[in-house]
């Protein structure tokens, strides 16, 4: 029986972790690499990958040396033998959003008057924040070098990204005035180290240093954060199996064992890669340890469900500038785990100016967010997608939210039982309401532009998102069928067809092309060879999609017909 309570779940302190006997994956080997060095170093990962936990690890080494790593990499393979020295520990998260007005100016002097003071350093206030800085800075003389660990160094500026430009420049000013005048001093600095989820070329917010190394796609460090494969299975070997049990115990199964289970991991929350070479790959940690903390729950989604997938830098870019930038029926292009987009490295990391002048490039967002990672190299373009299953659905249900303008609880609460009755009930003319229902959610101006495609996986995202198991392009050894609804009752095996005018001709035509295909490639005979006993149903769906032009006064868009295909023939018109 595993202790679950010896995970490091959420605890990123490093000293909390060895006090506590917490599970700790070791990367000292790689923190005395950068220790080592004295220039200020950069990392940018997305959220929930540990960062915290690494600049809380450059801490406890740098103020109390080597007392809390014994038997770690650092001390069993003598990396270390430095002095101690009084730390700053900057977390710039920790100037938080509220309603009371207190200015951002008042809000960062309070953060930097605290942790001064801490180690010795007289920070007065004022009412200009940067004179108390450089006042507090000239005692360094007084105390030798001091170590300056800056956690989550953009939050002031995600937060407001799109909210309106004076407020977002006012911060970069005082954070750019912050950084200039730490470089004044950086000879009093034994090392700097600075994390946060963006990363910007020609670093203009550092310009104040005349070179930060920066180590975010450098592949010595592309595991400095998140589990390795080999991490997973020598640290969590004995939960790893204490999940194949709990879940065989609650499916009432013998399914599972430690090599599903590791493909499981696999498919849902490894495939991150931050090595501009694409060696090295790492899973989620966050994700993996709510997974092994409570196995019977399954393989959930909890970077999205805590908050990991919506940063306000998605968020805020979402709300605020893709409306201007991007059709949202191109949105659906992104979806397919499959996709992958060419980019330049440089392409990822934007300069931050470019935030305010709306010209943040929608890749660079996904990529920083966490939604988009690097999938492999071809000469200098770099190909990038979405990593594993649980962020397809994050982003699946990020971009229906934006399609239709209302939230899965919000989908669910209107549509849930109403889906529920039409599928276990197989009522098909309430589906194919049910069909158009979910259709006219989207905006009018976001349905002309729709391919059969967009179509296709607008429908699996929003029975996704009801809580039915739903497929795209399911493939068996004749071909691909468009999409798969399975309700406890039926598995339903749907052909789209999209004509684009509402022609009788047409619409027929289109009709018998969905039955033919799904006959000729036999999609439902081959759907039940794997879920039988449960009876599987063929339908052709026809759908126009009718734009307003010289023909057409009014434009017409919806599912016209939907028939079983199979000797019942049922048709409804």
């Amino acid at each position: 029986m595993v202790d679950v309570n010896k995970l490091p779940y959420q605890v990123s302190n490093f000293s909390s972790l060895i006090n506590q006997s917490k599970i700790y994956v070791d990367k000292t080997d790689l923190v005395a690499q950068l220790a080592l060095g004295v220039g200020p170093v950069f990392l940018s990962r997305p959220r929930r990958f540990g960062k915290s936990t690494l600049v809380s690890t450059f801490d406890e080494l740098f103020s109390h040396g080597l007392e809390k790593f014994k038997g770690l990499k650092i001390e069993t393979q003598n990396l270390w033998q430095d002095k101690t020295y009084k730390v700053l520990h900057l977390d710039f998260s920790d100037i938080k959003e509220d309603r009371k007005q207190i200015s951002f100016h008042d809000k960062f002097q309070n953060l930097l008057a605290g942790v001064f003071d801490n180690v010795g350093l007289n920070f007065k206030k004022s009412s200009d924040v940067i004179d108390s800085l450089r006042n507090a800075l000239n005692e360094i003389k007084d105390l030798g070098s001091l170590v300056l660990l800056i956690d989550e160094y953009d939050a002031p500026l995600t937060t407001v990204m799109g909210k309106g430009k004076d407020e977002f420049e006012e911060r970069r000013a005082l954070l750019s005035e912050f950084f200039l005048n730490i470089k004044t001093y950086a000879g009093k600095f034994r090392f700097i180290f600075i994390t946060g989820v963006t990363r910007y070329s020609h670093v203009s917010i550092f310009s104040g240093f005349n070179s930060i190394d920066d180590i975010s796609f450098k592949p010595l460090y592309g595991s400095i954060v998140g589990y390795t494969q080999e991490d997973l299975e020598f640290y969590f070997k004995d939960y790893l199996e204490n999940a194949a049990l709990a879940l065989n115990q609650e499916e009432n199964t013998d399914t599972y064992n430690y090599d599903l289970i590791l493909q499981k991991l696999k498919e849902h929350y490894d495939g991150y890669s931050f090595d501009k070479k694409c060696r090295t790959h790492v899973y989620n940690p966050w994700s993996i340890l709510n997974f092994l903390k409570y196995p019977q729950d399954g393989f959930g989604s909890y970077w999205l469900d805590t908050g990991g997938a919506k940063p306000s830098l998605l968020v805020n870019y979402f709300t605020e500038v893709i409306d201007r930038k991007i059709d949202k029926s191109e949105l659906l292009d992104y979806l397919d785990e499959n996709v992958e987009i060419s980019t330049e490295l440089d392409t990822l990391s934007p300069t931050i100016e470019s935030i305010e002048e709306s010209d943040f490039p929608f890749e660079a967002i996904l990529y920083q967010a966490g939604y988009f990672t690097l999938k492999r190299i071809e000469g200098s373009s770099f190909y990038i997608g979405l990593p594993n299953l649980e962020v397809q659905e994050a982003f699946e249900r990020l971009v229906l939210e934006k399609l239709i303008n209302k939230s899965r609880v919000e989908l669910k609460k209107k549509y849930s039982s109403r889906a529920s009755d039409a599928l276990n009930g197989k009522n098909l003319a309430e589906f194919k309401d049910l069909l158009n229902a979910l259709l006219n959610e989207c905006s009018y101006e976001t349905v002309p532009s729709f391919k059969e495609a967009h179509f296709r996986d607008l429908y699996r995202v929003s029975f996704l998102c009801l809580d039915f198991k739903t497929v795209t392009e399911r493939q068996n050894s004749a071909g691909r069928s468009d999409l798969d609804i399975e309700c406890d009752s039926y598995l339903y095996v749907l052909e789209l067809k999209v004509v684009d005018e509402n022609s009788e001709d047409k619409i027929e035509k289109a009709l018998q092309d969905a039955k033919r295909q799904i006959n000729n490639k036999k999609y439902t005979v081959r759907a039940s060879a794997w879920l039988k006993p449960k009876e599987t149903v063929g339908l052709a769906c026809v759908i126009v999609n009718q734009n307003k032009d010289d023909k057409h006064d009014t434009p017409f868009r919806e599912v016209v017909r939907l028939e079983e295909v199979g000797p019942a023939k049922i048709e409804v018109k």
